[in-house]
Formats: structure tokens, sequence, C-alpha cells
């Protein structure tokens, strides 16, 4: 990556520095104005994700907050910044209040650390336009490395609605991923807003060129392996989608209800001879370990359809057990477990990544949070490893689990391991008849075209889909929250992609960038304020 600061700009005319010096008069007499802008930020990075859907809007999403930004200190451009974190978190995830005892308190608490990542965005950009930095390249830098912290930030790591994701139908752009990750396509995207701003404010057309340069070059690398695609043997799958309730499975008339249904449904799946059928996560309650009759049920189901079955289990010890603190508790395991018509029941693969508050309190032995802030019944425990599952045929298939899907690294672990088919199980029952699921099932284009794999995404009330491994979605239910079978046909990745072997390589390269206008920052400040030689103090 190439900092902008560095480049030459084409001497501005009277006309255009007369027309900037206007524009920075108007933007510095209304702070009301500003305000406008960051929200008109939000606003579009909200409409650029599902409902809505449009992602054109994100290529121009962050320019009017790089405007509002334009000629203030980096404090008040942190006040933008936060405003508009805090005004697109709600306009991106408005479903979160489905979620029963979440609050509006709960919400201004993570609303405010998400809108973190953009006022240090803001601060920045206000710092390099005060010291004279043109903003094309190293405001997109900045843009990726903080994408990048709030993917990695441990417990509050949350990689939702990122720029990439929005990208979701331009497959030419998408195939990108396959090179440089989630952060390549961010990049890219935040190009086009960055290259806006720089030519209204600092009429940096030639960094704009380089920039636009870069988008022709993204989308051409991404038709040209679009269109040398070669057909390879495909995969007939199958997804069930069985609507369960929230809270149907705590009786055991709703356990039954549900298993009959479920058990319907793979029926119909199987008839069209799939090689896989994908149960959602949490599909069923209880432990199919521990409980023998349960476990021949669905081994005597897999042998009637003679299909393996991948399903999702939210299964609890069966005996108590104290922890360090002395409590008695039984710790529960979000699983997934391959029955299949003529092996034993496979070893499970436990959740590796839970939801903080939800399933865990993160901390706990140094925390003692307040009993508002989530509720504990049980303590959820965690898997550290993938766990690889093998069909008849030889193909070999690892599973995500919920929001697994929003972290690249455990599907480019599970892939490096031999996974050559991803299945994503999911139960947004929980937020209600909204955008949450399709929200969500944007990561998993991603995921397919990282690690060039197709995905099967299970999802209780839908949207179900199976997604090549070039991100194409090959097939998805259309009736959300009804009863469904999803069955396509996809080809199971072949060899692992250039991401898969190397990773966030892309990452570095945007911190590389950021550090060196940090340096150049600072070196110009250093020689404004250093002596004035002997020779010239002399002659004065």
């Amino acid at each position: 990556m190439i900092i902008s600061s560095a480049t030459t700009e084409i001497p501005q005319t009277e006309v255009e520095q007369s027309a900037s010096r206007r524009l920075q008069g108007i933007m510095s007499s209304r702070m009301a104005t500003r305000c406008g802008l960051a929200l008109l930020t939000s606003a579009l990075l909200s409409g650029a994700l599902p409902p809505l859907d449009w992602g054109w809007l994100a290529w121009v999403a962050l320019a009017p907050l790089l405007l509002a930004c334009s000629g203030l200190t980096p404090l008040r451009a942190a006040a933008l910044g936060l405003l508009s974190g805090v005004a697109t978190a709600y306009g991106t995830m408005y479903w979160i209040f489905e979620v029963p005892a979440f609050g509006i308190l709960h919400f201004l608490l993570g609303a405010s650390y998400l809108a973190l990542y953009p006022t240090i965005w803001c601060v920045g950009i206000a710092w390099m336009m005060r010291a004279g930095v043109t903003l094309t390249l190293p405001a997109t830098a900045l843009w990726v490395v903080l994408d990048y912290v709030r993917s990695h930030a441990g417990f509050l790591a949350f990689p939702w609605g990122t720029l990439a994701q929005t990208q979701h139908q331009n497959l030419a752009i998408l195939q990108v991923a396959t090179v440089a990750g989630e952060y390549g396509v961010t990049c890219i995207v935040a190009l086009g807003s960055a290259a806006i701003a720089g030519i209204i404010v600092q009429r940096a057309w030639r960094s704009a060129l380089f920039a636009g340069a870069i988008v022709l070059l993204a989308h051409a690398f991404g038709s040209l392996a679009l269109w040398i695609e070669h057909p390879l043997p495909t995969l007939r799958l199958a997804a069930v989608q069985p609507n369960i309730p929230v809270g149907g499975l705590t009786t055991a008339e709703g356990r039954k209800m549900s298993f009959d249904r479920l058990e319907l449904l793979t029926r119909t799946a199987a008839a069209m001879k799939p090689a896989l059928i994908a149960w959602p996560e949490t599909a069923m309650a209880g432990s199919v370990q521990g409980n023998p009759l349960l476990a021949a049920e669905l081994q005597a189901l897999a042998q009637t359809v003679g299909t393996p079955i991948m399903l999702g289990v939210s299964e609890v010890e069966k005996f108590s057990s104290s922890d360090d603190r002395g409590e008695i508790r039984r710790h529960a395991y979000n699983s997934a477990y391959l029955v299949s018509p003529d092996l034993p029941l496979s070893k499970p693969y436990h959740k590796r990544v839970l939801m903080p508050f939800g399933e865990y309190m993160p901390l706990e032995r140094f925390v003692s949070w307040p009993s508002w802030v989530g509720g504990r019944g049980y303590d959820r425990s965690s898997g550290n490893r993938p766990q690889l599952f093998s069909l008849p045929d030889g193909t070999v298939f690892s599973v995500l689990i919920c929001w697994e899907s929003l972290f690249s690294g455990l599907s480019r672990e599970s892939v490096d391991e031999g996974a050559r088919l991803l299945v994503q199980l999911n139960n947004p029952a929980w937020f209600g008849r909204s955008a949450a699921s399709q929200q969500q099932n944007l990561s998993s284009v991603l995921r397919a075209v990282e690690n060039r794999v197709p995905v099967l995404v299970a999802s209780n009330t839908g949207p179900s889909q199976i997604i090549d491994a070039h991100g194409r979605i090959v097939v998805q239910s259309t009736r959300l929250f009804e009863p469904d079978v999803v069955v396509g046909e996809v080809a199971p990745g072949r060899n692992p992609s250039l991401y898969t072997r190397t990773g966030d390589w892309f990452v570095w390269v945007a911190v590389v960038a950021s550090m060196l206008t940090v340096v150049r920052v600072g070196r110009g400040r250093l020689k404004k304020f250093a002596p004035a030689p002997a020779s010239v103090v002399a002659k004065s």
C-alpha cells in the first residue's frame, strides 16, 4: 500500500482553491451540518446491509463522515465519530431489542463500545488533515486496522456488518477475499469513500485516480476468477429448517413435537438423495452421548433415510459439579454430532467462540458483574479445536455454530486441516422477524470465498442456504419462520486458497502504512520546530 501523503498532487487552480475555502467555511460555521453528515454515514452503512441490502451505498458511506471531520480538532472529530458509531449500531442492529431482558442500558453500553472504533478513526482523520496529509490511502489503511482490532478484541470482538459483508452480491469484488481475506475487500470499498472525500476537501485528484485504478483492477481480477472457473464434480446437500420456537425444547411435549417435525423434514430431504442432511443449532436438547435411547433413535432415523445427519444439540452435563468457588453448576455445551447410518455416533464438536454475557460471563474470576448485565443458569464450556467429519464418499467437512462464522480464523483453521466443506448451524429465533439472520449469513459468503469451499447453512428459522466456493447462493429458503427444506448441489473445495495458506497478511500492510503516516507527520513537526542552521542565523 502506498502512503498518499507522499504523493505529489496536481496543483489547485484558483477556482478550486476558492471552492475548497467556501466548503470549509460552511463546515466550520455549522456544527449541525457536521452532525447531519455523521448521521448520513450511519444511514448509508445501515442501508447497505439487510433489510434494504443496497450494497452500493457502502462505496460512498464513509465520505460524509470524512467531510464532517474536515477542519475540526481531534476532540470535536471524536464527538462526531461517537455520534455516528452509536447511530450505526442502532440502524444496523435494531433487532437486538427482540432478545428478552435486553434493555436500553444494555444497548447504550454495547453501542458506546462499538462507537469507539469510528471515534478513533475520526480522531486520526482530524489529526492527519491538520498535518496536511492527503487522506485517501492513510484513511483507508486506518479503517482496515481498526476493523481488524474490532474482530480480535478478546471477548469484546464483534466483526458484524463490515464493509466487506455489504458486498455479498458483488461477486467480482468478493473474489479478492481469496487472496487478501475480508479485510482486503473492506479496504477496496473504503477506498471509494476516501477518494470522494479527498477530491472534495483536498482536491486530491491523483490519489483518487490511483484509488480508482485499484478498484477497477480488483473488479477485473474477480471477473477473471469467475470466468476461468472449471466445472467440478458436485455434492448434493440438504438443510432442514424446522422453525422451533424459543422455549420449544423446555418441555417433554415440546421436545417430542420438535423431533417429530425434524423427522418429517429429514425424510422429505432424504427423498432427494443428498450426501448430508444438516439440522440447525440447538435443534435438540439433552445429552446425546449420555442418553442411549436418544442415540439409538437418531441412529435408526439415519439408517431409515440412508443419509448421514449433522445435528446441533444443546446439551447439559448429566451430573452437577462444583467449580473452584465451590458453587454447584451443570456445565453445558453447544455441540454438533454426526449420526451416520452404519457408523457409531461421532465425537462432538463443541462451539469454540461463546457469546459473552449470553453463554458465559467473561473475566468472571476478576470481575463481579452486576446481575442486570447477563443472566446465569449454567456455564457453557467452549471447545478448543476444530472437529473434522467425513462423508461416505470421503469428503471432509467441519462445523461452525452460530456467530462463529464471523471469525475468519476459525474457518481458515478448519480448511487448513483438511475440510473441503463448511457446515454452518444457526438458530436466530431469538431475534424475531428481523434482518438479523440475513445479516449473519453474509459472513458465511465471505468464508466460502476466502477458503474456496462451499458452505451449507442450516438455520432454524431461515434463511437456510447453500453457498458455492465463489460466494454464489445456489439455493436458499424463501419461507422465513416456516418449516422448510433446502437441497442443492455444489462442488467441494479442492486446494487451500492463498488466503487459507497465508492468513491476514493484508492487515499488516495496512498497519505498516498507518505507521509510516505517523512517522512522516512526526518528522514534519520536528522539522517545523527545529532550530535554524547557523549560516541562516549569521546572515540575519
